[in-house]
């Protein structure tokens, strides 16, 4: 995790650096090219505040200072977000089925395969009813509305690939019996 600062700014330093109240006024103040802790802001900060936000912004990597005729600057480094980015492990990738759906759970495409869509359907099913329990249509709309934008289809693949049955009228749906459930019986 020893990252150099100055070439590629560590992603936590960065938002520490930016969760501190002090140092985020003096990236602002440095961000519009106003000298930082100067009288743009009402409130002036004292020399060692401003020293500290300034070593906050410096060891993060999100300031550099460039010294200009004799005079000391602070400018944004142009890539700082950019690089800290990068330099963090991307999500893992999900498997099985799952992949088939959102992080937050909300199904976000079909699998082509046959198999692996009667097992997102199975997932699905499992989620939303309990193995005891019949619920109306409007209930299970409901249920369903929380994984999909398109609840009658959803509802439809549910009932079509048997893994919900319901009554004639479709007035009621319940989990249908897996060939499993049926040798426990």
């Amino acid at each position: 995790m020893g990252s150099d600062p100055l070439t590629t700014p560590d992603a936590r330093r960065l938002l520490a650096a930016l969760a501190n109240g002090e140092a985020r006024r003096v990236f602002a103040e440095i961000s519009i090219g106003e000298t930082p802790g100067g009288s743009f802001t009402p409130g002036k900060l004292s020399q060692a505040k401003l020293a500290r936000a300034l070593g906050l912004l410096t060891e993060a990597g999100l300031v550099e200072v460039a010294e200009t005729e004799g005079s000391i600057r602070y400018r944004i480094r142009e890539h700082a977000f950019r690089d800290a980015l990068a330099s963090l492990s991307p999500a893992p990738r999900r498997s099985g089925v799952e992949r088939f759906s959102t992080a937050d759970g909300r199904i976000d495409r079909y699998p082509a395969r046959e198999a692996d869509r009667l097992e997102l359907l199975a997932l699905v099913a499992a989620r939303i009813l309990s193995s005891s329990e019949r619920v109306a249509e409007r209930e299970l709309n409901e249920r369903l509305a929380g994984l999909t934008d398109d609840v009658p289809m959803l509802r439809r693949r549910l009932v079509d690939y048997g893994v919900v049955n319901r009554t004639p009228d479709g007035s009621a749906y319940w989990l249908a019996l897996s060939a499993r459930d049926h040798d426990a019986m």
